[in-house]
């Protein structure tokens, strides 16, 4: 990699100074009655570290742990998560850490925030660094780390990148908080609607057993339909799009047809509790599903969309599922289409009752996946600035670097 003239490759070991943490000891309680943040992999899932569910006291600091300093980085160089991605934040305050996590305190020669982000532009890179301990987890050699090395620009170049970057960041956050603030508000609708005793509140609704508003079509296969089957979260998903490839039979004459505005559920749950799945179809075309589905056409479309919200809820799917649950063979468990109709549910029976709810979660959704395609793409900006500007292909501006420059 050639680097512009003005930048420097240095070893990772000429920048930071390395540090091991530690946890104090579990048998002394006055270790862990303190105001000292103590942070382990379960703690760095976000880029800044400001506080942990674990805090210590200063004595517990000094019987076991270390201090991370405000602006240092910590990285997780030991534990199972390294299978996966390699986490590191930035201190914003000081906190304590444990002997999976290493600080590292950066010298004058790199900014903290530089640095953060050459790490989690380089993930793809490090996870190939990561080895087994023979316990399961992953790690890191330590001289493989201290020896990494990192394109460095002059100091106020690397202000102005990471500065740039954090412009990315912010928008990412932004729109991520106002995707849980817009889940919530779905949420807090859902348990108004079918978690609190409604006492008339809402006009149309009634208890109604399902065998009242669905109905069993059975169209069955032809063999010229796409085999799709039902996600937790995507709902139902082309098989091989989903699972990586197909896992229907070599016949297929037995399998159900799915409409559009169809209602498909598990009949064989799994989880520590048994845990179905329950979702309405919005594939334009018609789809097959296997017989370990269930399918019905709800009595309006609006209705399908009333239950698939009901069902949304993995606890209200589980308090519905679970009494009718029957064990098989060989401890198998199954729901029969007869037990999934023969359970009721208050649901609103009235058409302008179904459409009120309908037409509140589908603009819901529609403003979540439109959000969540937003968060996405601007992840992928990121993504890309990052591996351009930090490789020097791609320069800030000097007009804008010489802002950083100090007086």
């Amino acid at each position: 990699m050639k680097l512009p003239t003005s930048w420097q490759m240095k070893r990772l070991e000429k920048l930071v100074q390395f540090s091991s943490g530690g946890t104090p000891s579990k048998a002394k309680p006055e270790f862990w009655q303190g105001n000292i943040p103590w942070i382990s992999a379960a703690t760095m899932h976000q880029q800044e570290i400001l506080t942990s569910e674990l805090h210590i006291s200063e004595d517990g600091l000094k019987a076991g742990s270390k201090l991370a300093k405000e602006n240092d980085l910590l990285l997780l160089v030991r534990g199972s998560m390294l299978w996966r991605k390699v986490p590191i934040c930035i201190c914003k305050r000081d906190v304590a850490f444990n002997q999976d996590v290493k600080a590292l305190r950066i010298n004058g020669k790199i900014t903290p925030s530089y640095l953060l982000y050459w790490f989690l532009a380089h993930q793809r890179f490090l996870l190939n660094k990561v080895v087994g301990t023979g316990i399961g987890a992953g790690k890191f050699d330590l001289d493989e780390l201290k020896a990494l090395d990192i394109p460095l620009p002059p100091l106020p170049e690397q202000k102005a990148i990471a500065d740039l970057l954090s412009t990315w960041d912010e928008a990412i956050e932004k729109t991520e908080r106002l995707i849980q603030a817009k889940e919530k508000r779905l949420d807090a609708y859902a348990r108004d609607l079918f978690d609190r005793k409604n006492d008339g509140k809402y006009e149309g609704w009634k208890v109604v057993k399902l065998k009242t508003v669905l109905n069993e079509h059975g169209d069955k296969s032809t063999g010229a339909e796409e085999v799709f089957s039902v996600s937790v979260h995507k709902g139902l998903v082309n098989q091989i799009e989903h699972l990586g490839r197909s896992f229907s039979a070599a016949n297929t004459d037995n399998y159900n047809c799915v409409h559009y505005g169809d209602i498909v559920y598990t009949k064989s749950p799994t989880g520590d509790f048994p845990l179905g799945i329950v979702k309405q179809s919005y594939a334009k075309k018609k789809v097959i599903v296997s017989p370990l589905y269930g399918v019905f056409t709800p009595r309006t479309f609006n209705l399908g969309i009333v239950l698939d919200f009901y069902f949304s809820s993995p606890t209200r799917a589980r308090n519905y599922l679970f009494p009718i649950v029957q064990k098989g063979a060989k401890n198998t468990i199954a729901i029969t289409n007869k037990t999934f109709l023969s359970k009721a549910l208050h649901l609103p029976v009235d058409e302008k009752a179904q459409k009120a709810v309908a037409v509140f979660v589908y603009a819901a959704r529609g403003e979540i996946d439109l959000l969540k395609q937003l968060a996405d793409k601007y992840k992928t900006q990121k993504r890309g600035l990052m591996q351009k500007m930090l490789t020097g292909e791609w320069r800030v501006k000097p007009e804008i670097v010489n802002q950083y420059m100090e007086a």
